[in-house]
C-alpha cells in the first residue's frame, strides 16, 4: 500500500472490499482508512466497500486510468481521468498538484490532491 504524506489516506488493491466473498472485482481503492496488511480481502476492515475512489484492476498500480470517485450526495460517483507521474524518488504529480509520498512506497495520495485535480479536470 502507499500512505499519503501527513494525512491519514492510502492507495491498496483489495480483492473484495466488503469481505463477503460476494464482490468479485478486485480494486485499487484511496481510502483513510490503513489497510491491514495481514488480512486476503476487506483490507480497512468495515465488512463494506465504503472509500473514496476505486479503480477496478487485478493487476498493478497503472499510471493512467480513470477511476470512481465518489464526490458527495450531490455529485455522486464521478469518472475522473488520473496520470499519476513521478516526479522525483519520492514525490509523485496528480495533475498538476505533486504530494509527497511516504518512506514505504515511491507513489501516494490524499484525497485533497486528489479532488484539487478532479476540479482542475472538471471546470478548466
Amino acid at each position: 500500500f502507499y500512505k499519503a504524506k501527513g494525512v491519514d489516506e492510502y492507495i491498496y488493491h483489495d480483492a473484495d472490499c466488503d469481505g463477503a466473498g460476494n464482490n468479485t472485482i478486485a480494486m485499487w481503492v484511496f481510502d483513510d482508512s490503513k489497510p491491514n496488511t495481514t488480512a486476503t480481502r476487506d483490507l480497512n476492515g468495515d465488512g463494506r466497500c465504503d472509500y473514496h475512489a476505486r479503480l477496478e484492476s487485478t493487476g498493478m498500480l497503472p499510471t493512467t486510468a480513470t477511476w470512481l470517485m465518489y464526490c458527495g450526495e450531490a455529485a455522486g460517483w464521478v469518472s475522473v481521468d488520473l496520470t499519476l507521474k513521478e516526479a522525483s524518488g519520492k514525490d509523485l504529480v496528480f495533475g498538476n498538484t505533486m504530494v509527497s509520498s511516504a518512506a514505504r512506497g515511491g507513489m501516494a495520495a490524499s484525497v485533497a490532491a486528489l479532488s484539487l485535480a478532479i476540479m482542475q479536470a472538471l471546470f478548466a
